[in-house]
């Protein structure tokens, strides 16, 4: 099975609490997921992840968000499964689009709901969407951050190596990472 078939495929993964779950990429069903995930985030949690305060997406926004080509725009959900594997409830989302002018280039964002965060999901999901940006031909990350976001810097730093970083003013960093091969 090649690198592009591959991805299309939901991977097991076992949470740190014993959770299971799956990644899988994210498909045009997923949009009132997006939105319920969105209502379920703490107001810090929200400008962590867009650096304001989101209530909802418009139509237009799910589309672009769900509607994926895998190649410049790839992205991973972490979704909750029962004991039979059926999903139960989708809880993160992590996504790459690549730069238009730096082919190897992507901006990187990844988001769980609160009550899901620090149980090895953001890893799971990162790790995935890291080897499906390297089968597509990208080589680094750059992720836009509120400087006080240790987490994301932590987060992201198991995917890469941080070459840069630069503030961009309003408490707004970004930093730069090189991808490490799939193992």
């Amino acid at each position: 099975m090649d690198a592009v078939q591959q991805s299309k495929k939901s991977e097991p993964v076992v949470l740190s609490d014993g959770t299971p779950a799956i990644t899988r990429p994210i498909t045009p069903d997923d949009g009132p997921a997006l939105n319920r995930g969105l209502e379920r985030l703490s107001p810090a949690g929200n400008a962590y992840r867009f650096l304001h305060y989101r209530k909802q997406f418009t139509e237009t926004e799910l589309h672009y968000l769900t509607h994926c080509d895998f190649v410049d725009h790839i992205a991973v959900i972490l979704a909750l499964v029962d004991d039979n594997g059926n999903e139960i409830d989708q809880v993160g989302v992590a996504r790459c689009i690549r730069d238009p002018n730096d082919s190897e280039l992507a901006e990187v964002a990844i988001v769980l709901v609160d009550e899901w965060q620090r149980r090895g999901g953001g890893a799971a999901l990162l790790n995935r969407l890291a080897r499906m940006a390297w089968a597509a031909g990208i080589r680094r990350w750059q992720g836009f951050s509120l400087a006080g976001n240790t987490g994301s810097e932590k987060i992201l730093a198991r995917c890469g190596t941080k070459i840069a970083q630069s503030s961009l003013g309003h408490g707004v960093v970004v930093a730069y990472y090189e991808l490490f091969p799939p193992n």
